[in-house]
């Protein structure tokens, strides 16, 4: 079953149910589930992102960006005690094609030097659940993810969220993305 897009190097959220042979919601499994991957038709490999119990059969996978590194199909094979096998595809791409890169600094209030090794996170609430980008900031403050790239974003507001041992930062830090 085909569930959408991916954004190519960045943490995507994966939302699902499991299910007994029944069709009947299976809960209580935690984050004990078996969950693998396969990038563009390769084998089959255990999943390395965060696996999560929603409540109610409702589950959740948090995919690493080395997941999401390979442009085409992924899929996904869930499995769980007392459940049946659930298949789910996704596709690396780009979110849509209004998305584009956005430059976000990090700079220190008191010197206006730019601060190195700040990890960021993008979210598009203010409470900062949804997490729609992460990286480090390099040496000239600006964040990037683990592979150079900027923040891809669709137009609209986001919250930015900076934390590094040793500074203080004023969060969410709230940007329009044009």
């Amino acid at each position: 079953m085909y569930a959408g897009a991916w954004t190519p190097n960045q943490h995507n959220l994966v939302m699902f149910v499991l299910v007994d042979d029944s069709g009947v919601e299976v809960a209580g499994l935690g984050d004990t589930f078996d969950l693998e991957i396969s990038k563009a038709g390769a084998p089959f490999v255990t999943g390395t992102g965060v696996k999560d119990e929603v409540g109610s059969g409702w589950y959740s996978y948090l995919a690493e960006p080395d997941e999401a590194d390979t442009p085409g199909p992924v899929a996904l094979k869930i499995t769980g005690t007392g459940t049946a096998q659930q298949n789910v595809e996704y596709i690396v791409m780009d979110r849509s094609p209004s998305a584009v890169e956005f430059v976000y600094t990090v700079t220190n209030s008191q010197t206006s030097l730019p601060i190195e090794g700040v990890d960021v996170r993008a979210t598009t609430d203010a409470n900062g659940l949804n997490v729609a980008w992460r990286g480090t900031t390099d040496s000239f403050g600006v964040a990037r993810d683990i592979y150079g790239n900027l923040p891809r974003l669709d137009p609209g507001v986001y919250f930015f969220w900076s934390r590094k041992a040793g500074y203080q930062f004023q969060n969410p830090d709230t940007e329009s993305v044009p």
